[in-house]
C-alpha cells in the first residue's frame, strides 16, 4: 500500500522536472532571440565560444543573417552551418542581391535569415521548438517581401 501512495509523487516529481527543463530551454529561447535582435555593430563583432546552431566547438565564422549588405547582425557559426546558412541566401527572393533595400526589404531578409537559422538548429538540435518558431515568420516575411 505504500508503493501506491509514492507514485504519485514519483510522477509528479519527474513531471515538474521535465515542466522545469521545458522552461529553462524555452527562456534560454527567448534570450538568444532578444541577443540576436537587439545586438549593435560592435557585439556583432564577437564570437561565440560554439557554433549557435550546432553548439560545435570546431571552427567558426560570423554570419550575417540578413546578408551583409542589408543588416550587421550575425550569429557565430561552424563552417558546416555557415555553408548551408550562406547557400540558402543565395536562392532568396532576387532583391536580395541588390544594395540599398528598402526597409520592409532588409526585416524580411532578417527574418528570412532567422527562419534558415531556426529551421537548421532544428534538426542539428533534434529540438522542434525552433522549427515551430521557424513557421511562425512565414506570414510577416510574405507581408514584408509584398510591401517591396
Amino acid at each position: 500500500m505504500t508503493f501506491t501512495l509514492e507514485i504519485p509523487v514519483i510522477l509528479n516529481s519527474k513531471f515538474g522536472l521535465l515542466q522545469d527543463n521545458k522552461d529553462y530551454t524555452f527562456n534560454n529561447f527567448g534570450l538568444w532571440l532578444n541577443q540576436i535582435t537587439k545586438q549593435s555593430k560592435k557585439e556583432s563583432l564577437i564570437r561565440k565560444e560554439k557554433c549557435e546552431v550546432c553548439n560545435s566547438k570546431d571552427i567558426f565564422e560570423g554570419h550575417h543573417i540578413a546578408g551583409k549588405k542589408h543588416d550587421h547582425r550575425q550569429i557565430t557559426a561552424c563552417l558546416v552551418c555557415h555553408r548551408w546558412l550562406s547557400d540558402r541566401q543565395k536562392i532568396w527572393d532576387k532583391r536580395w542581391e541588390k544594395e540599398n533595400s528598402s526597409e520592409n526589404l532588409r526585416d524580411a531578409f532578417f527574418f528570412m535569415g532567422l527562419y534558415d537559422i531556426l529551421i537548421l538548429k532544428s534538426k542539428k538540435t533534434g529540438n522542434p521548438l525552433y522549427e515551430e518558431y521557424a513557421y511562425s515568420l512565414i506570414e510577416d516575411i510574405s507581408k514584408l517581401l509584398k510591401r517591396g
